[in-house]
């Protein structure tokens, strides 16, 4: 089937659904007999309809040849935003996967261009056949923020679940819920392309990258000219046919028993599964609902799942010292019997100790590349890093975004931006990390000069005329490009960091990780969300300890104390009395075991998930005035005496809400949040249950809060005013 045939089958499938009288508004009849004629013709485009407002100001045509920004009808079928049709009506249908890619293909190979043309528009530069993770985004999140457009990377993140993926038709995109089943969760798909690429220095105002760093005039970037796709369309003179093919690795086991000594096991043993997996992590998608390029994580029946070898559990020798990254708390006895760890005092020094034959459990992640096959081309093919990363459970917040605003010094007036003292660590996305990639993956289609695998580019620009102004909403779905992952290595979230010495230099790894990944949420969580934007802060779950404070609260939804289910499935602290005291009763961390929750099948987003961006930067913000109305202000041990027992969005009518004003005399307007936060005093472990905490409370605040002023009680007296300008 020709391009412009697979583009009349779309859009006579749309038309009747409203797209018809959508397109028409700018001029674009998409039922037109002579279709091609119709999407070459000039258009009067209406930029102040809903979802066109970033629509290109270059863009005049339905398909402007080479240049997918500047075509209407590939906007109107890619755009998350549009998705209302003339007058506010609704759009009844979208467009599939598939057919969004044949309207790209079409805008490349309406005028296909020669090799010549391509090496021309290249100069001197060197083409390749390069792999890249691709998606079409609106103005705010594009490499320049001029237009909606095409953002490319070498490097994309699909992610595990326990479902199977789901598209989205109206957001374009994929999300991780499963309705009514709060516990599970969608694996997320990334897509691929194959583009002719050339490699340039950075230039951050033609192509990127983005958020451009000085290092980056220094370094060289693939950035794509032109995609590749089958057929004679898609470059002059050529009949191409090209194939995606991927490697992707889970060696977390294996590289626990190359780090430790003493375990038990060793080569050739660690060269088979499960210490190295690489069958059964993913697929490619249907090409007919999703055309080539759809990489997607096979979904699994739980997210850590106990590792076999040779038909048997595998178990190994638990080496001290792990820091915490191996999961070591089901005890193999000699009799072949489990012990549960964590039904013993002090579990954490007995883990740490190690010494004991303990139980492996695996995850689903790994890293590898996917690579382009296209003889035909007689170029050399770079590969993209492919990354099956750990769930995120903020899908809606991205890390560049998140670091933009919280560099912002009207948000946060500090010295060194992104601000040291909100979260544990500085917030950075992976596309702004400049390390190599992986060299022991398989082929070795890395080099270590290679730095700029994990950056966002775009297409070449050929114009700089400006955006025409008008806001543009950011997409609602899980991003596959790097900027919604993590670039803070501890070791990591989606991938982690390797040290290679001679010279010492820096490696982007998934071996580097906790094993399994819960590991490493458990950690991470506890340290006040350590990978902002991806990790919950679990501080106001446990007990107080002085390792971080609260810094993006989860609500008491979310921990478990309503209807939820908790994100990590355990259950937020509660009001005790004893002796004739009221205390507050937590389970206590030492025993907060994420790995078994996952066996257990109790990890949820579906509550956290939930939280958009603009959410997210209330809640750090909530917190932080939260903290100055009890007086700890940006003193980080302070704040660390004042754990946040309960946090709630107010639901209207709220009795108790009313109350508070009236005794305050002022009326909260707009969204207003409840905060509880109380200073603890003695910490004890009741003689009944070592699992639990007791903490005692010295002072109790409560907090109204909304944007504009804050409501204060303290200890039971009466609510009043609080004067924040003071």
């Amino acid at each position: 089937m020709s391009l412009i045939n697979a583009v009349e089958r779309a859009c006579t499938r749309l038309a009747p659904t409203g797209w018809r009288d959508l397109l028409l508004h700018h001029g674009l009849d998409i039922t037109s007999t002579t279709l091609r004629d119709e999407l070459a013709k000039p258009l009067l485009i209406d930029r102040t309809q809903p979802g066109f407002e970033d629509f290109s100001a270059d863009g005049v045509r339905g398909v402007e040849p080479g240049h997918p920004a500047a075509s209407l009808l590939f906007h109107a079928f890619a755009s998350p935003n549009v998705n209302l049709g003339i007058n506010g009506s609704a759009l009844t249908a979208f467009p599939t996967p598939a057919e969004t890619e044949h309207i790209l293909n079409y805008v490349y190979g309406a005028n296909p261009p020669s090799m010549e043309v391509l090496r021309l528009a290249a100069g001197d530069a060197e083409l390749a056949i390069a792999v890249f993770a691709y998606e079409y985004r609106p103005c705010p999140e594009t490499v320049h923020g001029r237009q909606a457009d095409l953002c490319f990377s070498r490097t994309g993140i699909a992610r595990v679940g326990t479902a199977p993926a789901l598209y989205d038709p109206q957001r374009r995109g994929f999300l991780p819920f499963v309705e009514d089943q709060p516990n599970q969760m969608r694996v997320i798909p990334a897509r691929y392309g194959a583009f002719i690429a050339a490699r340039h220095v950075g230039q951050p105002e033609r192509f990127g990258p983005m958020n451009a760093q000085s290092i980056d005039h220094d370094l060289e970037f693939w950035v794509p000219l032109h995609k590749v796709f089958d057929g004679d369309e898609c470059v002059a003179g050529m009949d191409l046919s090209v194939q995606l093919v991927n490697h992707q690795v889970n060696e977390k086991i294996g590289q626990i028993h190359r780090r430790f000594r003493n375990t038990g096991w060793q080569e050739p043993d660690i060269l088979n599964a499960p210490f190295v997996i690489t069958e059964g992590l993913c697929h490619w998608a249907d090409i007919d609902g999703f055309a080539p390029g759809l990489l997607v994580p096979n979904a699994k029946e739980r997210l850590v799942q106990l590792a076999h070898y040779q038909g048997r559990p595998l178990s190994f020798m638990m080496p001290p010292g792990t820091g915490g990254l191996v999961h070591g708390r089901h005890h193999v006895r000699d009799d072949g019997s489990i012990e549960d760890l964590n039904q013993r005092e002090d579990v954490d020094a007995i883990v740490k100790a190690g010494g004991y034959r303990a139980l492996h459990y695996q995850d689903a992640m790994a890293d590898g590349w996917v690579r382009a096959l296209c003889p035909a081309l007689e170029l050399q093919s770079i590969a993209a890093y492919s990354i099956i990363g750990a769930p995120d459970f903020y899908p809606l917040c991205g890390q560049r975004e998140l670091k933009q605003w919280s560099s912002d010094p009207q948000v946060f007036p500090c010295p060194t931006p992104p601000c040291p003292q909100v979260w544990h660590t500085r917030v950075n996305p992976l596309s702004d990390v400049r390390f190599f990639i992986n060299q022991s993956l398989r082929g070795g289609y890395f080099s270590a000069e290679d730095r700029g695998a994990t950056a966002i580019v775009s297409h070449p620009q050929t114009s700089t005329t400006p955006s025409p102004g008008h806001p543009a909403a950011y997409a609602q779905r899980q991003s596959w490009l790097p900027d919604f992952a993590s670039g803070v290595f501890g070791p990591g979230w989606e991938v982690g960091r390797g040290l290679v010495d001679a010279p010492f230099t820096n490696m982007l790894c998934g071996y580097q990780l906790a094993s399994p990944f819960t590991e490493d949420a458990r950690i991470c969580a506890a340290l006040g969300s350590y990978w902002p934007g991806v990790a919950p802060d679990s501080t106001r779950t446990f007990e107080p300890r002085n390792v971080s404070a609260t810094v993006i609260p989860l609500t008491d939804n979310e921990i478990g104390l309503l209807d939820q289910p908790a994100w990590d499935g355990r259950s937020g602290p509660s009001l005790i009395e004893l002796e004739g005291r009221t205390l507050v009763q937590y389970q206590a961390y030492e025993y907060g075991d994420y790995t078994q929750a996952a066996l257990d099948g109790r990890i949820s987003l579906a509550a956290t998930g939930q939280t958009s961006t603009r959410q997210y930067h209330q809640r750090v913000l909530g917190m932080r005035r939260a903290y100055q109305a009890v007086g700890a202000g940006s003193d980080s041990e302070q704040r660390k005496r004042w754990p946040l027992l309960s946090f709630f969005q107010v639901q209207l009518p709220d009795e108790a809400f009313e109350v508070a004003q009236q005794e305050a005399g002022l009326r909260l307007e707009g969204e207003v949040a409840y905060y509880r936060l109380y200073k603890h005093g003695a910490i004890s472990t009741p003689a009944h249950d070592f699992k639990l905490r007791h903490v005692e409370i010295e002072q109790e605040i409560e907090l109204y809060m909304s944007q504009d002023a804050l409501l204060i009680r303290r200890d039971g007296e009466p609510w009043r005013h609080l004067d924040e300008s003071l």
